[in-house]
């Protein structure tokens, strides 16, 4: 059965674009995407023997014997053909140079679908520089973990987000959704428990840093 994680994947995925997943793993996002009623080509790419051999194993049981596999690394042989590329449960480096290697096929990409486990302020600020803006967010919530998702989409003039908007999302903070809001929540909670810990002279500054961040905290969900 695929995890609430990776069915908010599927549906961050508004467009018919033929779609390359990074990492596809078990490849169930694209199997969903198939039994969704999606007609473009899929392509699953693994740079490890294991989870390619478990990749193409999948796509057999599904019966879905046009997705595609190829085992490389990163964008390597992602053909000029692919225009949405999914890049879910890595960090922000591991995603900077796998799109580094191959900046020049930027120019045919006009959709990333970003999970990124790290820096996810980075990560917004990085692919505005590369001239993509934040269409759409969402925030799920699985094995007692936070997930932000970010479907980028090529625009012509850079976007110029806030400070508040790389941390958070600027969909995040207009939608407001449960899970958004729980998942501040849930940062407040764990400076307070922080703050309860720290009780010493050594600890002001630091405490005093977590106290100003939950007041921050706080006015961001208040807006």
């Amino acid at each position: 059965m695929i995890s609430n994680r990776l069915l908010a994947i599927v549906n961050l995925i508004k467009n018919d674009n033929n779609i390359a997943d990074i990492g596809s793993d078990h490849g169930y996002v694209l199997i969903e995407l198939r039994k969704k009623g999606f007609k473009s080509n899929l392509l699953g790419v693994e740079n490890k023997v294991n989870p390619y051999n478990r990749l193409i194993k999948n796509i057999k049981l599904s019966n879905f014997s046009d997705i595609d596999a190829n085992l490389s690394d990163g964008l390597d042989m992602v053909s000029a053909q692919y225009h949405t590329i999914i890049l879910a449960g890595m960090g922000f480096n591991n995603i900077v140079t796998i799109i580094s290697k191959n900046i020049a096929k930027l120019k045919n990409i006009t959709n990333f679908i970003i999970d990124a486990h790290t820096d996810k302020g980075k990560v917004r600020d990085y692919f505005s520089s590369l001239g993509y803006k934040i269409e759409d967010e969402t925030i799920v919530f699985e094995d007692n973990i936070y997930y932000d998702l970010i479907n980028f989409v090529k625009c012509q003039n850079s976007p110029n987000y806030t400070k508040e908007e790389l941390e958070f999302g600027p969909i995040n903070l207009i939608k407001k959704e449960d899970s958004f809001i729980n998942m501040i929540k849930f940062e407040i909670e764990r400076n307070k428990m922080l703050i309860s810990k720290l009780n010493s002279e050594k600890c002001k500054s630091k405490i005093k840093n977590l106290e100003s961040r939950n007041l921050y905290l706080e006015g961001i969900i208040s807006k």
